[in-house]
């Protein structure tokens, strides 16, 4: 019997979840849901996701629990694509979040993206960032 050719078949995906590990879990939850404002959809106690859009997900893990620590300097940085950059940028400003970079509009019209970085309770970068030609990205039409 001949096996199919799975190469060109697009196989169904249902979500998306990137997990982070902490040390605080009270503080990273405080971060993704009280500052960000992310719903929470999962609470196992040891691990929450917070949803970012409707099929992506953080998932927050407690690193005595999970397969990581939470320990060393950060490779991962959580980017949220949105077109109310300037609300969202507001918002962070507003509720008193730790700054990496700062929205600044003029010196970015010239690149691909205008951005915003946050550090969350582990140390993970959070950027918050808008295609300054709308044609582009990863839902642009290849």
């Amino acid at each position: 019997m001949t096996q199919p050719n799975l190469d060109d078949q697009v196989l169904p995906i249902q979500g998306q979840v990137t997990f982070l590990y902490f040390r605080d879990m009270d503080a990273a939850e405080g971060f993704y849901g009280g500052v960000l404002g992310l719903r929470k959809t999962f609470d196992k106690g040891w691990v929450r996701f917070f949803q970012v859009t409707p099929v992506s997900f953080v998932g927050l893990v407690d690193e005595k629990y999970g397969h990581h620590r939470a320990g060393g300097e950060k490779s991962v940085m959580v980017s949220i694509e949105t077109p109310a950059l300037e609300a969202w940028y507001a918002r962070m400003v507003q509720r008193g979040a730790e700054f990496q970079t700062h929205l600044e509009l003029e010196k970015s019209a010239s690149q691909i993206i205008s951005a915003f970085l946050l550090r969350d309770p582990g140390g993970y970068s959070v950027e918050f960032f808008r295609f300054n030609d709308p044609g582009q990205g990863p839902t642009a039409q290849a």
